[in-house]
């Protein structure tokens, strides 16, 4: 039944966009310039347009600019005046080609994006680089093209041991913000895809400052030859960022999904853009 009230109500959003030409998701409005170009800025004029009222986007994952979203989540409050069902392209009408809603949905009133979730996938993607071998020009939005063949058991082997509650201040940028740099990383898979493609999955609880990252890029070091796999252990002991491998550039990973619980999740008929 489509819904319409004047009541404050809260929604969550499904998102997706291309992060190459954002300064990452969260808001930046700096003192002495004018405001930069990020998603929940942009998500927050067009709530506004379309709600006709001031509306404040939470986004269940800060990702880094440059990084894409597959289904990043978002939650605002708002009295809205439109059905349900037509929200996800009344957005869609006014916001930029580079993000879409792909679905909305209503959620109880204490939904918290971040809060509430119960698992995030990330994945990073790389191009095996072969040589006198041309770079698709599309994939330079998506894809780290790595100038080196890699290893794909000794990567495997390196990422098993990722997997579990560990302190991940070695896999963290020094200024993550954080007060605690213990996560659980619930999965890490190496896989492999057409074109001499790798694909790191990580899935987590929750993930620090550049972790997804530097993860793939000390695997990546690993696949090279440059890390023994069984470092793995002694770089997370060690808890310094200068054990770990490189931060990988950031348009290879792709935020892909975000479980919540059951009465709080996307619905399956909730209204697609």
């Amino acid at each position: 039944m489509p819904y319409k009230t004047s009541a404050m109500v809260r929604f969550a959003l499904r998102l997706a966009y291309d992060g190459t030409d954002f300064h990452g998701w969260q808001r930046q409005e700096p003192p002495d310039s004018d405001p930069l170009r990020t998603v929940q800025g942009e998500l927050d004029r067009v709530l506004a347009e379309v709600m006709q009222q001031p509306v404040n986007c939470q986004g269940a994952s800060r990702t880094d600019a440059g990084v894409h979203a597959e289904a990043q989540v978002a939650a605002f409050s708002a009295e809205c005046r439109i059905p349900i069902s037509r929200m996800a392209a009344a957005l869609n009408a006014r916001l930029p080609d580079d993000v879409r809603v792909m679905a909305a949905w209503q959620v109880p009133s204490d939904f918290d994006p971040v809060g509430d979730a119960l698992s995030k996938g990330y994945r990073y993607e790389i191009a095996q680089m072969r040589p006198f071998r041309a770079r698709l020009p599309f994939d330079r939005r998506t894809v780290y093209p790595a100038q080196h063949d890699l290893n794909i058991a000794r990567m495997r082997a390196a990422a098993r041991q990722i997997v579990g509650e560990h302190d991940f201040a070695a896999f963290a940028h020094a200024q993550h913000g954080r007060d605690s740099t213990v996560r659980r990383v619930h999965a890490c898979e190496v896989g492999t895809l057409p074109e001499d493609r790798v694909a790191i999955d990580v899935s987590g609880n929750g993930f620090l400052y550049n972790m997804v990252r530097i993860i793939a890029g000390t695997l990546v070091e690993i696949g090279r030859g440059r890390i023994d796999p069984s470092a793995i252990g002694a770089i997370l002991a060690s808890k310094d960022r200068a054990q770990a491998g490189p931060t990988l550039p950031p348009e290879g990973l792709r935020l892909r999904w975000i479980q919540y619980p059951e009465d709080r999740a996307e619905p399956r008929d909730a209204p697609v853009g």
